[in-house]
């Protein structure tokens, strides 16, 4: 039997220094993978401390997908902050600033030329009805509108679900705007490294969706908005916060409040 994989996203840092952001996938649990800080080229970077942003990944994929999207946020290769000396594609590592010499691209282009294709369309070109039917036929607007009428309200049977979801098991979903902030915010919060500033625009748009609005607690006594700040059992032990079962236990915040029972 395999051994479980653990995929996860973090933070790897010099204590007042730079920074790494990266993905680790590990046999053991992410909170006990102490001794990898990254796979940095920059051998004048020292991290001695790492933050686990998210380790609750179901594939690689997804957590090489938040690495991109922090990386490219950040903007690390040329961000003086950061150690990283190239971003993380989807495949591959991508060098900023790469350059291939004379001799490189020449080399490149014999090999190419000796390669010759498999396919049997070397040198031909398809003609433009081959095309046309290569891309597919677009439906009408009559059709389109038939097609709506025909799937509103349909409700999909336990069988249909779950074939959808055999079928889409392993693929890259669509990041959308709201993973993305939600994955930058994480890190903002749990790093410290300072991101964009909001513009006085959306200050203003902010200030006044928010006037007139009354405080959730106001007028009540003894209410603790934070759970930061709450009791609760943790492995069947009573702790008075996250603060302190974390400096007891050793675990990261993430753990201590996935799995602990806070008393409300």
């Amino acid at each position: 039997m395999n051994p479980i994989e653990y995929h996860y996203v973090y933070y790897s840092y010099e204590e007042w220094g730079r920074g790494y952001f990266g993905s680790r996938t590990c046999k053991c649990l992410p909170e006990e993978d102490i001794k990898y800080f990254g796979s940095y080229a920059d051998k004048t970077f020292k991290p001695t401390q790492k933050i686990i942003l998210k380790d609750d990944y179901l594939t690689r994929a997804d957590a090489y997908a938040d690495e991109i999207i922090l990386q490219e946020y950040y903007k690390v290769v040329e961000n003086p902050h950061f150690a990283n000396r190239s971003y993380q594609t989807s495949t591959s590592f991508s060098v900023y600033g790469l350059q291939y010499s004379e001799e490189h691209k020449r080399k490149i282009s014999q090999a190419r030329k000796g390669n010759k294709s498999s396919s049997g369309m070397s040198g031909k070109s398809h003609s433009e009805e081959t095309k046309r039917k290569m891309r597919g036929r677009s439906h009408s607007e009559e059709a389109k509108k038939k097609i709506s009428k025909a799937t509103k309200g349909r409700k999909l049977t336990a069988d249909h679900k779950k074939k959808i979801s055999e079928s889409t098991k392993g693929k890259s979903k669509t990041i959308t705007e709201k993973r993305k902030q939600s994955v930058i915010n994480r890190a903002a919060a749990r790093t410290g490294v300072p991101g964009h500033k909001l513009t006085e625009e959306t200050k203003r748009k902010i200030s006044k969706a928010t006037q007139g609005r009354i405080p959730w607690n106001k007028g009540l006594k003894g209410v603790q908005k934070s759970s930061t700040s709450k009791k609760l059992y943790y492995n069947g032990i009573l702790y008075d916060s996250i603060s302190s079962a974390i400096k007891i236990t050793g675990k990261s915040h993430y753990y201590i409040k996935k799995y602990g029972d806070f008393i409300t």
